[in-house]
């Protein structure tokens, strides 16, 4: 599904075509949720913020002119309601260091190598941006993940285009560290 498929989308939506959102949502959960979790840090608060920006979206699907690209219009307002989230309880968020949050299904051990090494790095590329600030791993994600370019970072987190680099250099540079660490723990525990 294209740009142009999405405009063609919320035309029908705003026509009264309520059903066709589904199609919008369905697109867009995986990603709405990963950048959720970027920021809240906690599965269940990203699955209540990525149900509340999706319907504020919806609310708000009246106001969208297509000045910028609809996935970036949606990532700005699920950033709002993350920031939002944790600005009203940031206790929630500690919950992360508890080693039950972040097991992985690997209860089929009947799969080949190939799938586990995938999940391990998953979990270990997961576990390492969690240590990171909330805005440099939502721009992280943004950035290599949808593959979008600074400006259209700059107008969903409302950053200058200079604080956006700083904040992706700096969030690189963190991931490394984090990333070096977790992989030399893994090694440590491993041996």
């Amino acid at each position: 599904m294209n740009d142009a498929n999405d405009i063609k989308l919320i035309k029908q939506v705003k026509s009264g075509d309520v059903g066709v959102y589904a199609q919008i949502i369905n697109k867009y959960q995986h990603m709405a949720f990963t950048l959720a979790s970027s920021i809240v840090k906690n599965k269940q608060d990203a699955e209540e913020v990525t149900q509340d920006a999706f319907y504020k979206a919806y609310k708000a699907l009246g106001n969208y002119k297509g000045d910028a690209v609809f996935s970036t219009w949606l990532y700005r307002i699920i950033y709002n309601t993350a920031v939002s989230k944790i600005r009203g309880c940031k206790t929630d968020t500690s919950d992360l260091d508890h080693p039950e949050v972040d097991k992985q299904e690997l209860v089929n051990f009947g799969e080949n190598l190939n799938r586990l090494e995938q999940q391990e790095r998953k979990k270990i590329l997961k576990e390492a941006l969690s240590r990171l600030k909330e805005d440099d791993a939502f721009i992280i994600l943004l950035y290599y993940y949808q593959e979008k370019s600074i400006e259209e970072i700059e107008q969903v987190t409302g950053l200058s285009k200079s604080n956006v680099k700083i904040k992706l250099h700096r969030g690189r540079k963190q991931l490394q560290l984090e990333l070096k660490g977790l992989l030399r723990d893994e090694l440590t525990s491993f041996i």
